[in-house]
């Protein structure tokens, strides 16, 4: 049986939202999951890569929030995982770093993420994107994900624009 990590109460309605926030910071994840919580969401929670990959194998979440530095494998990994082994092109991803330069916004991008949160971040900020990301339709989710215009911490966008030319990912 899931259960809500912030509450400790079953995730059985199928028809709220459910959001999988791997940090392995106990005292983000906590603030994290009760902002969440919050927001009426069922939050399932992992502190590393294979964790999470469990997580993911009992219920496919509405979002998820991916610390980039995790203890085995990165949350770059793990995006991956979830937009090739799985394929799940349209699940919301947050990506969090303590580092927001930007080629670490493009790589986040090219991960899979959706949009990013440059640590530490306020939990008003992470409702806003939450609540951004969560109510996109699938159909509005780019094949290219746009990441760098739901970024919270605005960069010139030629890093990423220039990047995105030379592997021929758009035409001019």
């Amino acid at each position: 049986m899931l259960m809500d990590t912030h509450s400790g109460n079953p995730c059985w309605d199928s028809a709220k939202h459910t959001a999988l926030i791997v940090e392995d910071d106990p005292r983000l994840q906590r603030a994290m999951s009760a902002q969440l919580a919050r927001m009426d969401f069922c939050v399932l929670v992992a502190s590393h890569y294979e964790g999470a990959i469990r997580r993911l194998a009992e219920r496919e979440p509405h979002v998820v929030c991916i610390d980039v530095g995790l203890p085995t494998k990165s949350g770059y990994d793990l995006c991956e995982y979830i937009r090739g082994v799985l394929g799940w092109a349209g699940l919301p991803i947050l990506v969090t770093s303590e580092y927001a330069s930007p080629q670490d916004m493009a790589y986040a991008e090219d991960a899979g993420g959706n949009a990013f949160l440059h640590k530490p971040f306020s939990m008003g900020q992470l409702a806003q994107c939450i609540e951004s990301l969560a109510n996109a339709t699938p159909c509005s989710v780019p094949a290219v994900h746009e990441l760098q215009a739901l970024a919270w911490k605005p960069v010139s966008s030629r890093y990423v624009t220039n990047q995105r030319a030379e592997r021929g990912l758009f035409a001019a």
